[in-house]
């Protein structure tokens, strides 16, 4: 009978031994796994907004790039590095200057680079934020000058 006693108390101890070993999340996990999921909210709206499609053509007309201000919850602000350009709205207004005047290396303009610089680049920062966590990126538009504008001079 004591062996029977003894066998069931260790059985009893194993398992209270492996209960107590069990992998559970603490509070910092969690908090861990909630800023992940945070996290990839924000690069999916990034991603889904459709914010990345949108800088891979060049702009050749006036107006506005639409540019999507929320994705399931999450804020996103734009800052433009040439608001005279493109406006923190996204509003679009045709530069009537090229960029920079297409030159050879010793800096003789040359017929061969015609057209080559003429299209700005744009920069448009983006903040996304969601529940207290931000996630930051860069938009690179490029925008012709307005149509039928002749390349004559340039700044840059």
């Amino acid at each position: 009978m004591r062996k029977k006693i003894l066998g069931l108390m260790i059985i009893l101890l194993i398992g209270f031994i492996l209960t107590a070993c069990k992998n559970k999340p603490t509070d910092d996990q969690d908090d861990l796994d909630i800023i992940d999921q945070t996290y990839l909210l924000l690069m999916e709206a990034e991603d889904l907004s459709g914010m990345s499609q949108k800088t891979k053509t060049v702009i050749t007309s006036d107006g506005n790039l639409n540019l999507p201000t929320s994705y399931k919850g999450v804020t996103i602000v734009y800052s433009s590095r040439n608001k005279d350009i493109i406006s923190d709205e996204g509003i679009v207004t045709q530069p009537d200057t090229c960029w920079i005047e297409s030159r050879d290396q010793q800096g003789i303009p040359k017929e061969d680079f015609v057209g080559l610089n003429d299209n700005w680049p744009v920069v448009v920062d983006v903040t996304l934020s969601y529940e207290g966590q931000t996630r930051t990126a860069k938009l690179l538009f490029v925008v012709a000058p307005a149509a039928g504008f002749t390349c004559n001079k340039y700044l840059g």
